[in-house]
């Protein structure tokens, strides 16, 4: 979820360190990887409110068919609100359910409903934006 290999490097370490300290604690009402993501949620989000910069960039999305590739995708992901991108990207890049993904955020799935639908409108006018300069998007 982020650029910097060497970030990733301690993100994903950090991660399976609580993992592994808190398994004991882990009371199987949801799935394993969900509880997993959102160790590792919890992970980030302590990161970036401690002020350390994480360049947030999701890198599983297929390639679209139309005028717009995985990179324009990426960069237009990366422009949304952290909490319509956290949202989107756990449903609609990663393939949660709505219910998984409010689990992940610990937000109501009412919530997790209202980002996403307020991050396809972004991503809509953004999409709609950069055709109209007509530059590109990737970086």
């Amino acid at each position: 979820m982020v650029r910097d290999k060497s970030m990733v490097d301690d993100l994903v370490q950090d991660t399976f360190i609580r993992v592994w300290r808190y398994l004991p604690s882990y009371r199987g009402e949801g799935s394993l990887s969900s509880w997993i993501i959102s160790i590792c949620h919890n992970v980030i989000i302590s990161a970036v409110t401690k002020k350390i910069d994480i360049p947030t960039e999701y890198l599983h999305i297929a390639p679209a068919e139309d005028s717009h590739d995985c990179a324009d995708l990426v960069s237009l992901i990366s422009r949304l609100p952290i909490d319509q991108r956290q949202a989107v990207a756990l449903v609609l890049v990663m393939g949660f359910s709505y219910q998984e993904a409010a689990d992940i955020m610990k937000a109501p799935i009412g919530t997790i409903r209202s980002r996403i639908s307020r991050g396809r409108e972004t991503l809509r006018e953004l999409i709609l934006a950069t055709e109209n300069e007509e530059l590109p998007l990737a970086q």
